[in-house]
């Protein structure tokens, strides 16, 4: 099985390039390789490079600049990935679409599902949700997966900031009243490969056990 990663030197990315190298056929775009903002160089590229399994990691995952910077954001987030759909679709080939769970408003304190409506309150959130539904529209067959608060090995989290701070401060303040699940990348990778082979589409969401704000 021929696998593409998009974004594959980003924290996700290359988690997933690590834990399929061994397994499958993998290649993998890094930023400089394929920038989602620039669609006609997506289209060159994917076009001309063969597989089976697409996976897009990549995204523009600043929250504030994202505000400032939203045509980028909804280039990028959101008509960015529909390009890629609809690509994989005339190959025949699986989309897996990485979104956030920014595309919720966060009201809802029990843990949201595949069902729930989303409201987005963000730039960021809105250019997610835009691509999730130009990916699902593009092939039933695409899977859009929504994870929380990813931290790993490859590249600075929020988690690996706080240690930080930590270190070199003797107090250091968080926000108490957001709420979410940290999810490891490892994990995710490891869970992904039972949906390479699947036909059926749509949304998953993957997180995790349990809950921490940001200050805990």
């Amino acid at each position: 099985m021929k696998i593409v990663i998009i974004g594959a030197e980003g924290r996700l990315g290359a988690a997933l390039v690590r834990e399929y190298r061994d397994k499958y056929d993998v290649s993998g775009f890094n930023h400089a390789q394929l920038d989602l903002w620039n669609l006609d160089d997506v289209r060159e590229k994917l076009r001309a490079s063969r597989f089976d399994v697409l996976i897009n990691a990549g995204a523009f995952t600043n929250v504030d600049l994202c505000e400032t910077e939203r045509d980028r954001a909804f280039m990028v987030n959101g008509e960015a990935p529909g390009i890629v759909a609809e690509i994989c679709r005339q190959k025949g080939a699986k989309l897996i679409h990485f979104s956030t769970d920014y595309v919720f408003d966060g009201e809802k304190r029990a843990p949201y599902t595949e069902e729930d409506e989303a409201k987005p309150i963000s730039v960021y959130g809105e250019s997610k949700l835009a691509g999730e539904k130009n990916v699902l529209a593009a092939d039933g067959g695409h899977l859009v997966v929504r994870v929380s608060w990813v931290f790993g090995p490859d590249r600075p989290s929020f988690v690996d900031g706080m240690i930080k701070r930590a270190q070199e401060n003797e107090k250091v303040d968080a926000i108490s009243d957001k709420f979410s699940t940290p999810t490891y990348t490892h994990d995710i990778a490891r869970m992904l490969p039972q949906f390479f082979d699947r036909v059926q589409g749509g949304i998953l969401h993957f997180a995790n056990a349990g809950e921490c704000s940001w200050e805990e």
